[in-house]
């Protein structure tokens, strides 16, 4: 065998390894993704205020929920991960109807109990934002798109799975 066939043969063995890699790892994807979607939806389900958008300098009509799980919003998304300015809620919900869920913590909450949060919250996967709330009447509320979940006392066990379950299951398919 010359060398030119061992390369070409090389080249083909090297195609073939990284096309079933890629299957492999895509069906691995398929799999997770169709056990999150088996399991409910947790939170109590929380009426569908719709998904209009509104200019930034437009009113509109006051959110069913605090914090809102669904309703008018703006163009625009508050982005992934831990907030330290405050966001409005029209951006917020923007992201959560691209399904992201959000972990909103009373503003003023000792640093310890936050620090317990946020170790949750990077636990765990998914499209997910993190935040303070100025007029929270729980320590923390989980929402995603039309689901809301108020907690008493800081779970890093529920918070974690709040997030893996609700995460990207709304009406849009985009970033967050």
């Amino acid at each position: 065998m010359t060398t030119e066939h061992k390369i070409i043969g090389g080249i083909i063995l090297l195609t073939l390894a990284i096309m079933s890699g890629g299957i492999w790892w895509s069906s691995k994807g398929a799999e997770e993704r169709k056990e999150q979607l088996s399991r409910p939806m947790m939170g109590e389900k929380m009426p569908d205020l719709g998904a209009v958008h509104v200019a930034r300098s437009e009113s509109h009509p006051a959110y069913g929920s605090n914090p809102p799980t669904s309703g008018p919003h703006w163009a625009g998304t508050a982005g992934p991960g831990i907030k330290t300015e405050i966001v409005p809620d029209e951006l917020v919900l923007h992201s959560m109807e691209h399904g992201a869920t959000v972990v909103w913590y009373k503003e003023g909450l000792e640093q310890n109990e936050v620090d317990k949060i946020k170790e949750a919250f990077n636990s765990s996967s998914g499209k997910k934002i993190m935040l303070a709330r100025k007029d929270l009447d729980v320590p923390v509320a989980l929402t995603s798109w039309g689901y809301l979940l108020k907690l008493e006392t800081i779970d890093e066990g529920v918070i974690k799975e709040f997030i893996e379950t609700n995460n990207d299951r709304a009406p849009e398919k985009a970033p967050v």
